[in-house]
């Protein structure tokens, strides 16, 4: 059954956000990142930047300097810390499974290329909307990516579908949310911006990923 907002349907406005993405090569913005912890009073905040570009290369930058990497292409996520030159390599390529690899997938969740597929992995709980924005709320098909995610939800701007907060609730009652700010739509982003190549100076690990 559609969620009804209005005169406007969640599944409605949802398919217009996706028939939207179509168009989108990449994408570059600022953005604020926010903790929330059952264990603290107040939230943690730190800034940061990403790049993305179509279909899966994404590069995450947490604080200034950035003080950890989330590197994705695809077939890996690569998580670096540069002030260690400590690296978790991550495979989400070739017949990866699992509850981690779901939950590590969901970084290119507010950037769909497929309807279907976004679709086939999320069930669409809800619509909240304003004149300037649609905010979705999302449940991951998957039950075992349930376990880590149980809820998530994107806000976009109604004037240009243009991207503008996520954010994920786990299991444990903690948050994490993203609000971007800058935004560039279809930039030119040099390649070696999601080079996942490194030198020896680096330790790189391999965490095991449950079947």
């Amino acid at each position: 059954m559609a969620l009804r907002m209005g005169a406007q349907t969640a599944d409605q406005a949802l398919q217009t956000w996706l028939a939207s993405q179509t168009q989108l090569i990449s994408w570059t913005a600022d953005f604020t990142q926010t903790r929330h912890l059952a264990a603290l009073t107040q939230p943690l905040s730190a800034p940061g930047r990403v790049w993305f570009e179509a279909p899966n290369r994404f590069r995450w930058e947490l604080g200034q300097p950035a003080r950890s990497v989330a590197l994705r292409d695809a077939e890996d996520l690569l998580v670096l810390s540069p002030a260690l030159k400590r690296a978790e390599r991550y495979s989400l390529g070739g017949t990866a499974r699992g509850p981690v690899k779901d939950a590590l997938a969901l970084l290119d969740t507010g950037f769909p290329r497929d309807a279907a597929a976004f679709r086939a992995r999320f069930d669409v709980l809800g619509l909240t909307a304003t004149n300037a924005t649609w905010i979705f709320r999302l449940r991951p098909r998957q039950a075992a990516t349930r376990q880590l995610l149980p809820a998530l939800s994107l806000e976009v701007r109604t004037n240009d579908m243009a991207l503008v907060a996520t954010e994920l609730r786990f299991t444990d009652g903690s948050r994490l949310r993203n609000d971007f700010t800058n935004a560039v739509r279809n930039p030119s982003i040099a390649a070696d911006r999601f080079s996942t190549a490194l030198d020896a100076s680096w330790t790189v690990t391999q965490p095991a990923v449950a079947p």
